[in-house]
């Protein structure tokens, strides 16, 4: 859990399955950080999780913002999350324009992470590892924290430093289905 203002930040998921890392830059003097965060995995595992044909399932604001969360298959682009293959491990550019602030729940099953938005706001965003659907948090940050990730729930600081305010998000019910223990 990385606050919004670091360059640079790696973890691993508690089975040591997944790792996620983000490189970046500071938007402006003392300003949060602004970059690219990628998902490594093996690529047995991501093959096992992922149906190549039907790529990622997103959910109604991913498709209602026409983002193309489908593998990158024979040359083709595709617009929010792009693979490479490099050996064994295979990474996922999950986003271009993330923060430092990623973390994976205590149960390795999500891995949430906030990113800019064209106006300079943030949208936390919550992406399920067993099978790469992505869901995106109803509420707006002016720049996320995150304090902690148990029990399927998420507890978000939305501005650290100025009038910060804290709330949680139960992933149950922003899946709208049963997470299996």
């Amino acid at each position: 859990m990385g606050p919004a203002w670091s360059y640079s930040a790696k973890e691993c998921s508690a089975d040591g399955k997944f790792s996620a890392e983000f490189d970046g830059h500071e938007i402006a003097m003392g300003a949060p950080s602004f970059g690219e965060l990628r998902l490594y995995a093996s690529a047995e595992l991501l093959r096992g999780s992922i149906n190549l044909q039907s790529g990622f399932s997103g959910d109604a604001s991913a498709e209602a913002q026409d983002l193309n969360l489908k593998r990158k298959e024979n040359g083709g682009e595709s617009e929010n999350v792009k693979f490479s293959q490099s050996g064994e491990i295979e990474q996922i550019l999950l986003s271009e324009q993330a923060t430092a602030c990623f973390t994976f729940s205590d149960d390795s099953q999500f891995l949430a992470f906030a990113e800019w938005t064209a106006d300079k706001m943030q949208l936390v965003k919550v992406l399920r590892l067993a099978d790469m659907s992505l869901k995106t948090v109803d509420r707006l940050q002016r720049v996320a924290e995150f304090l902690s990730f148990r029990d399927g729930l998420l507890e978000i600081l939305d501005s650290p430093i100025f009038m910060p305010e804290s709330f949680w998000v139960d992933v149950r019910e922003l899946f709208d289905d049963e997470i299996k223990s």
